[in-house]
């Protein structure tokens, strides 16, 4: 009922009379204004309801029609947002994976130069040095005055240390490049851990790209509205650029390092071989003079040995002239010695006896002469034997410093052979 109505309601039950009991109470009557009023209001709120109804569907309409198009805008611009987001990371990724595989055979190439100073320190090491200090020990085989400080001696110490400084040029080369090799090897970490974070985002883009409203498995959204990014777009960019430039620092270093070891290689064997050649120069050298001095003590022992023959039947011959000479001297004093048995006055000193007195002493003058030569002639062999021991000696030793030098030291100095390793 409307409050101002003009009519008045009996609500309950009301008594009659005493005595009396209750009675039911009757409905009350509204005049016809009051129904017309009332017609009248009820109308008016219908009409209110209605049109506040349309301006609520209107306003709906406009809502669901603005924030329709604010989704779609903004929707497009995430989109939009996306492309160029992946596009970004697309780029990225391939310029990731360029530097990854410039990486990777920079990576491949240093270890091959690593290879080459290994094998250059294990060549230096197993035939240079070992070749090196076995010449030496082998020449302390040498005998006699052979053992002397000469050329080849003063070349191989020359050569022993061109080899200890070539070898701590290349240890210092193999710890350089194995340095390199971890510096270029942490980057490429750093650029693989990029890479599959950016492989990452990126396949969440692209789905999300792919992403409808209609489609069914979008799952249920939750409020991430809170949620806090830890990096900033700058922090995002300067961290992967970073990476490609210390990757490309790293690059750059190594290709010099390359250069370096390519460049050292090329010196180190140089300098050996140029050593090595001078050293092998000595030692033909001074096998060549061992071997003229050998001659010469040859010639001069076989000249020796026909002096000494000569001395031996020069001995002979004048033993048998002395033989000769005692036999006339035996043959001088028998006569003598018969002709003193004379008789009487037959013993006189005639021209006979003087010429036997005279033939005695020449031919005592000639023992004494031939004794003295024979004498002079044993002492002069004795001489000569010496002289031919002392020349064998020497042909011994010279022989045995040509077998050290020439056989022992040149046959394994052969396997000196550098290259670029």
């Amino acid at each position: 009922m409307l409050p101002n109505m003009r009519t008045r309601r009996i609500a309950g039950l009301h008594l009659t009379g005493k005595g009396y009991g209750p009675q039911a109470r009757i409905p009350p009557k509204y005049t016809e204004e009051d129904w017309d009023f009332n017609n009248q209001v009820k109308f008016r709120i219908t009409c209110d309801q209605e049109r506040l109804a349309e301006r609520i569907v209107e306003e709906s309409q406009r809502i669901v029609d603005e924030t329709k198009d604010t989704t779609k805008s903004w929707q497009r611009e995430v989109e939009h947002h996306m492309r160029e987001r992946t596009s970004e990371i697309r780029f990225l990724l391939d310029e990731l994976n360029r530097q990854k595989k410039t990486a990777m055979l920079e990576d491949e190439a240093l270890n091959t130069y690593r290879n080459r100073v290994l094998n250059a320190i294990d060549f230096l090491k197993e035939k240079s040095l070992a070749i090196n200090q076995r010449c030496q020990i082998l020449r302390e085989g040498r005998i006699g005055v052979d053992l002397c400080d000469d050329e080849v001696d003063r070349c191989l110490r020359r050569e022993l240390k061109v080899i200890k400084g070539c070898q701590c040029l290349m240890d210092r080369s193999l710890k350089e490049a194995n340095e390199q090799i971890r510096s270029l090897r942490a980057t490429m970490y750093l650029l693989d851990k990029d890479l599959a974070q950016k492989d990452k985002s990126l396949l969440i883009d692209e789905n999300n790209l792919t992403l409808r409203e209609t489609q069914r498995n979008l799952g249920h959204g939750k409020d991430l509205s809170n949620l806090e990014c830890r990096y900033s777009l700058g922090e995002w960019q300067h961290t992967t650029y970073k990476n490609i430039e210390d990757n490309a620092k790293e690059l750059n270093s190594a290709s010099q390092l390359r250069a370096y070891i390519d460049l050292l290689l090329k010196q180190v064997c140089e300098d050996m071989q140029n050593q090595t050649d001078r050293t092998n120069e000595a030692f033909e050298r001074r096998i060549a003079e061992m071997k003229h001095i050998k001659k010469c003590l040859e010639d001069k022992h076989n000249d020796c040995m026909t002096h000494i023959h000569e001395l031996q039947r020069n001995i002979q011959q004048l033993e048998k002239e002395l033989a000769d000479k005692q036999r006339s001297l035996t043959l001088c004093q028998t006569r003598l010695s018969n002709r003193a048995r004379r008789p009487g006055l037959e013993l006189t000193c005639d021209s006979v006896q003087d010429a036997l007195y005279h033939e005695m002493e020449a031919l005592q003058a000639s023992i004494c002469k031939l004794n003295q030569k024979i004498n002079e002639n044993k002492a002069s062999l004795r001489y000569l034997l010496h002289v031919q021991i002392m020349q064998e000696e020497e042909i011994n030793i010279k022989a045995n410093s040509i077998k050290i030098d020439e056989v022992d030291c040149m046959t394994i100095r052969q396997a000196l052979k550098y290259q670029s390793f």
